[in-house]
Order: structure tokens, then sequence, then C-alpha cells
């Protein structure tokens, strides 16, 4: 297997070496000496002639060495990296230099400045990347320009929730360890890159291309067109983008290999012509690759794919035989060698999981219609649905495992829009040609592809408008999509061989029956009601559903501004994990001003029909929905009474200083913070269970609430100290046998039921 497939042997050490620095975290020199002395010892055994001994050691060295390069690019490593300094409190002279093209939002620019130093009292020698925040939109930065500012550098914030987003580690693995923000680009000095350079030449052949799009085609089709040819989505209106989500489709957003294929098509129609040796052919057509990896951002799909073509065009060169297993394997081996990161990245795996499958499972597919090859219909019918039945089987389990929605039409969606997108690449790729050539021939060949376009936009408002289908699926245990991977590839091997055919079937009937049997092993209670607990930036989210409705309420407690938008990375994820579609009330316990907006696009996006507000942000909520309650499908603001007297829904009873929640045999407090004065005016009883929002920080005013309330349950955030934490815990567990001290930050999820 080694000297058929030596690219996958590289991958399967890889691999492994990334994910054991991820999980082990030891530090970077461990993995560099056992690096050092297995290669050593390859060495050794391949002089003396004993090829597995040495394919195992080179192999453990290639594991540690992938292991060291991904621990010092994704933790901070030495006293000069620059998350020691971010600590948001002095203020620095920073000089750096910006590592990647900038991402325009629809309100500010994010930047990746690489520092090279700090001026403080003192000149500080540092390395690390960081993110510069600028809250305007400019496009006169660019990758390879060196800046000079001042400001603060603020640590990054973590924060895991039920939908899976953890802010600090995803700009980590960016290479991101600190943010700074700036208010203008006037507090910027800057120095413009040579104009002469690679990077220059990209973005101003990008420039050049959104340009004539624009000039030849309508705003929509010209948006589409740039985000299907070059990967430039930012002017692609909402709804589409959501269509696009929805039929199972997005990827065509995603410049994939496919969008490869086609350049690289129509290039070598363009040069056939030409009386060219292959050597120059190949040499243009490289240069082609490397060009339209630039422009399209280096999008991962894309260097994917313009890795394989790379080395397929070499192989041809030397005219030796490809096997596209070997190709796929070495262009994972040769990205994650250069940026391992990448391993963990969505569009990484997604395009590599795809494209593997396609060259794996399609041709196995295939040889059942091989008598069939010289029909018309093979290629017209066969051939096409074969491949989008393949790419959606291939893709399904980690669509489910990140998204948990799977497209019921995707499949119907792909054959048709796959297509037509992949005509209207080459239409584009036409349009721009003809721009160059006449722009009048550049207008009309537009108004033709203006067309294409606009028969694209209704076949995905078909397949992915309101009313399409899309399974909701809750959360997917990465076992369970190992074990369809696994099952996929037995499932070819099982058309070759009846032993592996045997074993697939008779698994299959054991693993189906078992999950027949789960549910009647399950009590069936219809009539109860679910309460999810978790954290969410700066307090704590609460998701109540009655019995298996899809509708519910959402509770919120402490919750703070974040540099993300809370409303997509957390709180909507959170509740299509617990299948909620529709939310009738969200109470609102206490959050940032900053916070509202993320709070009233959640509850605007699932319809609520009421958010319930202490008086002091009644008028900050007003300033954000700014529409009267009258106006079809605004939410009403109903403020909080004094104290817990009015019923808002099944069993809830909100008052000034938090809510209260019964059930038959259980009543849920839910309070912002523990107040010394709040418990006596209150007027509670024959409450069980506490759940406090925030951090607590002083433990004495935790005990009066024990003895009066008769708690049995208590869930928390978590306490300031770590250390006083678990002593408080084990003190108060030892004293009342039947109390449990719940903290959120250590389970991450609550999960509580209660019958009616």
């Amino acid at each position: 297997m080694l000297r058929a497939y030596p690219s996958l042997f590289l991958l399967m050490a890889i691999v492994p070496g990334i994910v054991f620095a991820d999980q082990l975290r030891l530090p970077v020199w461990v993995y560099l000496s056992i690096a050092a002395i297995a290669a050593l010892l390859g060495i050794i055994w391949l002089l003396r002639k004993k090829s597995t001994h040495a394919a195992v050691a080179l192999g453990l060295a290639l594991l540690c060495f992938s292991a060291f390069h991904y621990s010092l690019r994704y933790y901070p490593t030495g006293a000069g990296h620059v998350a020691n300094y971010a600590d948001g409190e002095q203020r620095y002279h920073i000089y750096g230099q910006v590592s990647d093209w900038p991402k325009l939002r629809t309100d500010r620019t994010e930047l990746k400045v690489r520092v090279d130093s700090l001026v403080a009292d003192g000149v500080y020698p540092v390395h690390g990347t960081v993110l510069v925040r600028l809250e305007d939109t400019t496009t006169c930065l660019q990758r390879g320009d060196r800046l000079e500012f001042l400001g603060r550098i603020y640590p990054l914030r973590g924060s895991v929730s039920p939908g899976g987003f953890d802010y600090r580690r995803y700009l980590n693995l960016k290479g991101i360890h600190g943010i700074v923000y700036m208010t203008t680009l006037l507090d910027l000095r800057l120095d413009k890159r040579n104009r002469y350079g690679l990077f220059n030449m990209a973005d101003g052949v990008r420039g050049g291309i959104v340009d004539a799009l624009n000039r030849n085609l309508s705003p929509r089709a010209a948006a589409l067109a740039a985000g299907f040819l070059i990967g430039e989505t930012r002017n692609i209106p909402v709804e589409v983008y959501g269509w696009f989500r929805d039929s199972g489709t997005l990827h065509l957003l995603a410049v994939s290999g496919s969008n490869v294929a086609l350049v690289l098509g129509f290039f070598i129609f363009l040069i056939r012509p030409l009386s060219l040796s292959r050597r120059v052919r190949t040499i243009i057509l490289l240069a082609v690759l490397v060009l339209f990896t630039l422009i399209s951002y280096g999008e991962p799909s894309v260097v994917r794919a313009s890795v394989m073509a790379t080395l397929v065009l070499l192989s041809r060169l030397v005219q030796r035989r490809t096997d596209l297993n070997n190709i796929i394997s070495a262009a994972a081996a040769i990205i994650l060698l250069f940026d391992p990161t990448q391993l963990f990245d969505v569009g990484f795996q997604l395009s590599f999981v795809t494209a593997w499958g396609l060259i794996f499972v399609t041709p196995a597919v295939l040889k059942i219609f091989r008598m069939d090859r010289r029909r018309w219909w093979y290629y017209c019918v066969v051939v096409p649905l074969a491949i989008a039945i393949v790419a959606q089987v291939c893709s399904a389990p980690l669509i489910a495992f990140y998204f948990q929605r799977l497209p019921v039409l995707s499949v119907v969606a792909n054959v048709l829009i796959v297509v037509l997108t992949s005509g209207a690449v080459l239409g584009i790729l036409g349009v721009l040609m003809a721009d160059f050539i006449l722009p009048a021939l550049g207008a009309f060949t537009g108004s033709l592809v203006n067309l294409l376009m606009e028969l694209i936009l209704r076949c995905l408002q078909f397949f992915g408008g309101e009313n399409a289908p899309v399974i909701q699926i809750d959360s997917v245990p990465a076992g369970v999509v190992i074990a369809c991977y696994i099952y996929l590839v037995l499932g070819v091997w099982a058309l070759k061989s009846r032993r592996i055919r045997r074993f697939v079937v008779i698994s299959l009937v054991v693993l189906t029956n078992l999950a027949l049997l789960r549910p009647a092993a399950l009590i069936n209670e219809t009539d109860h009601t679910n309460i999810w607990l978790t954290t969410v930036p700066g307090g704590i989210a609460a998701v109540v559903r009655q019995g298996e409705q899809p509708y519910g309420d959402l509770i919120i407690t402490g919750m703070l501004e974040r540099d993300y938008p809370i409303d997509d990375r957390i709180l909507v994820p959170m509740l299509e994990r617990f299948d909620i579609k529709a939310l009738h009330s969200i109470f609102v316990l206490s959050a940032d001003y900053g916070a509202i907006d993320d709070l009233v696009r959640v509850g605007n996006r699932l319809a609520a029909e009421t958010v319930i507000v202490p008086k002091r942000l009644e008028f900050s909520f007003r300033d954000i929905i700014r529409q009267p309650v009258e106006e079809s499908g605004a939410m009403e603001i109903v403020v909080s009474p004094k104290h817990p007297a009015s019923r808002v829904g099944i069993g809830f009873y909100p008052f000034r200083d938090g809510l209260v929640w019964t059930g038959d045999k259980s009543c849920l407090l839910l309070v912002d913070n523990i107040d010394s004065d709040f418990l006596p005016d209150a007027g509670l009883g024959g409450i069980d269970r506490l759940v406090v929002g925030r951090r607590i920080s002083d433990l004495q005013l935790l005990l009066p609430w024990i003895d009066t309330l008769g708690l049995s349950s208590i869930i928390l955030r978590s306490l300031s100290d770590p250390d006083i934490d678990q002593v408080f815990t084990q003190e108060i567990s030892n004293e009342i046998d039947s109390l449990t001290i719940t903290h959120l930050d250590r389970v991450g999820i609550v999960h509580l039921r209660f019958a009616q």
C-alpha cells in the first residue's frame, strides 16, 4: 500500500499529529524532540534496508512534526508573543503588516495584522497576529501594506454554546491572538506595498473583473456572477444567500474544483490554436492557476483544486501515470503541512470529503451502467445524476453534524442548478473576454448571461424559498458521522466482495433494529416541559419548550455585547438544536445595550410575539425595534411588574428582579444576580430550584437563599474564583445532602424535564 499510495501514507501521519496536538497540548519542544529522534532512526533503518521499521519511524517523525507545526501556529509560544501583551489596558504604538486580504463587512473592515514591534515605555519586539476592527468600510487597505497606529490589544473572549461556536478558538485557528479596535482610517499611518507585487496584480485583476461584471450585467446578476467565479459574495442579497443555503447549493458560492476545471478548460480552448509546446502550455496553465487562486482569496476548495490540477499538469508534463487517490491525498498533505489549522475548517472538510467521494464512489456506481455507455442518456442523465447523488451522500453527514439541517430537494436542485451554474461560469468568462475585446460586444454577451442568471435565481427561489422542505436534525454525535463514512467505504467495497456485502447487510439489520427498539425503551411522555440552560456571553440562556411543540420561550440573563453577531453564532443555532422553530416570548432579565439588537433580530427571525423586559430596558428596546406595536410582525414590548403577580404564557411569572416558572411539582426561580435586599421584598415561596445568571463573587449572599427557600438545586454560571468555587461547593454539599450545585461553565448545558 505504501508504494501504491505514498501520499495517503503521508496524510495518515499528518492528520493524527494535528489531532493529537489539538487534544494533548504538550509543549512544542516535546513534539520536535520526538520528531528528530524518529527521523534519525528512520534514516538509519533505511540505510540498513529495514524498510518496514524505516516507514514506521519516518511516519512517526512526520506525525510529530505536524503536531509541532500546529502547536507553533495555534498556541502562543515565547515571551515575545503578542498574546502576552493583550491585556486591554496598556496603550501601544503598534507596527505591523496586513497579512491577509481585508474582509469588508456591512459596518466595518477587519484586518489581520502581523505585529513585529510594540512601543510603550520601551520598544518590544514581538511576533503574532492581531485582528484590527476598523469601524468603517474601506478598500484602500490591502494585503502586504505596512501599518502604524496607536491602540490597546484586547484578549480574545471565548464562548462555547450548544450551537458549537467558540469565537476564541475560531480566531486562534486563523492565527489571531488579540483584537484592536479602531474608529477611523485617519488613525492609521499607511505605507503601501510594492505596486508591482503579485498580490497587487491579483487585486487589480479582481477589481477589473468586478468592474466588468457591473458594467455588463444587472446588479443582482453581477453580484451572483462575482460569487460564482471568484467567491466575491459581499454584494449578494441576504434572501438569495438563504435560497442557496436551504436548497443545498451553498457550495456554489464557495469557489470549488468545478470552477477551477472550467477556468482551465476555457484557457485550454483559447491556447489550443497556438503552436505551443507542452512545457509552455503547462507553464501558462500553472500561471493561470496561481492567479485564479489569488483573486479568489485562497479559499480552501480553490487551493485544493488548484494543487490537484498542478499535480496533474506536472505529472503529464513528465509523462507519469496519475492516480486521483494519490493526487487528492498529496493535495491534502501539502495544504495541511503549510496550514495545519485548515483541518478544522468546515470548507476544507466538505471540499475533500466530497472530492474523495466523487473519486472513490462515482466510478463504482457508474460501473453498474457500463453496458449503456454508448447511449446518449448515459452522459446526459446518468452521469450528472450520479455525481449529484454521490456529492450529497458524501457531504450529508458533515452538513448534519455542523448545521443540523438537510435540504430534502438538494439532489434535484444540484442536478439542475449545477448544470446551469457551469454554463453561467462559461458565460461569465465569455462576458469578460468580450468586454476586453469590445465593450459593445461585452454588453451584448452580458444581456444573454443576464437571462441565464435570472433562470438560476428562479430555480433557487423554487428549491430554497420559504416553502422549501428542510429536515431539521438534532445534534449528531461525531461517532455517527465517522460510522456513516465507514459504511460508505464498505458499501463501495461490497460491490466487489460477497463477504463484505454480507457483513454490511447483517450489521445494518442489527443497527436498524436497535434504533427501532430504542424509542420503545424510553418513556414516551407527551405532557412535559423541557428546560435547557446554557451560557451566553456574560450570562445564561434558558430555552423552555412545552411537550414536543415546535415553539417555545427564551430567557436571557446578563448578555453582553460581543465582536460577532450573537444571534447568528450562538442563539439561533442553539434554538435550532432544541428544535425551536418559533418563539412565544423572550424574557430579558438584563442585557447590554449593544446586545439588544441581537435579541431583536432573534425575535424577528423566529416571529416572537412579545418581549418582556425590566423597566430600565424598556426604552432601549423601543429604540432598537423602532416599530409601533400595531404594525404587523412587530414584537410587543411588555414591562415586567415589580412583583411576580401576573402570569405570562404557560407558567411564567416575570417581575422586576427575575422570573419564576412554575410546574405541577416544581418551581424554578431565575435571577440575574444575588442581592441581599431582594429576597425579603419578593414575597416568593415554594421555590426548590434557583438559577443565577451572572458570576457570583460574594458567597455569603447565597447562604440566606438556601436557608429561606429550602432549595434542592442551584444552577450557577460560576463563581469568580475557581478555587473558592470548589471549596464552597464541597462545604455546602457536605452540610446539605439533598442540595446539588451545578456550574454551567463546567458542564456546558443542563437539561431539566418536568412532568405536567
